[in-house]
């Protein structure tokens, strides 16, 4: 098994029949290259001493890891799980060079996060609120929207304004809650401090934390690509050996 299995797919069906190049091989310095008979796939991978260079139709990535087990990188990679957000950190670019917004987190999130609120007792037509204001929205293909809707988004909550003079209120809304504390009961020094807080209802929390990234199309292509093809290498090699 891998991560993003269809794009493996791809990979399989593009270079099914690709074939090889070996333009250098020198020790851990080479220059392989596949070629696709059929359809415009091309694949080039680069080694010398802890760095890879994977390059072709679908970009360009220079990995680069320095460890006892890394001086070629083809060790690195041979029968590993295909895993390219984890790899996207050996990326000399750095891994957010790779990232991209992924919708369907997002909406897996807030459905989630929904469901809980109404296993524990949101309020009515909790559900209905969220498909209208955000999963209905046409806004949701745009990261910065999205994450702007979901922190907007309240749904039956109450606020109390509570004083340090024991005097208290309940407000159906923010702006209630703060008409109440600089207007009917006036925030005034110590005598009078007044704070606010929500009492009931539900928002979002936590957002700032939700992980709404994917690796590039062409990133996790690449990844799957160079596995595919670290595997023809090797068996090419012990092919000629035999």
């Amino acid at each position: 098994m891998s991560d993003y299995p269809e794009i493996a797919a791809h990979v399989a069906r593009d270079l099914t029949d690709g074939k090889l190049t070996s333009l250098r091989e020198d020790g851990l310095y080479r220059h392989v290259e596949f070629t696709a008979q059929k359809g415009w796939t091309r694949l080039i991978l680069v080694t010398w001493p802890f760095n890879l260079l994977v390059a072709g139709s679908h970009g360009s990535y220079h990995f680069e890891r320095n460890g006892p087990d890394t001086e070629d990188m083809f060790d690195w990679l041979r029968g590993i799980r295909v895993e390219p957000d984890r790899w996207a950190s050996k990326l000399v670019n750095g891994a957010d060079s790779v990232r991209e917004y992924d919708q369907a987190k997002l909406v897996a999130h807030v459905k989630d996060e929904v469901a809980e609120a109404v296993k524990d007792g949101a309020p009515r037509g909790l559900r209905a609120a969220v498909r209208e204001q955000v999963l209905g929205s046409d806004r949701l293909c745009s990261r910065d929207w999205a994450m702007q809707m979901v922190y907007d988004f309240e749904h039956g909550v109450t606020y109390r304004s509570e004083c340090t003079c024991g005097a208290f209120d309940d407000h159906d809304s923010y702006d209630s809650a703060v008409t109440w504390k600089f207007y009917r009961h006036k925030d005034d020094g110590d005598q009078h401090k007044v704070k606010i807080r929500e009492t009931g209802g539900f928002a979002f929390s936590d957002v700032g934390d939700w992980n709404l990234d994917k690796a590039s199309y062409h990133f996790a292509y690449q990844c799957h690509a160079a596995s595919w093809a670290i595997a023809q290498y090797d068996a090419a090699r012990k092919a000629v050996a035999t």
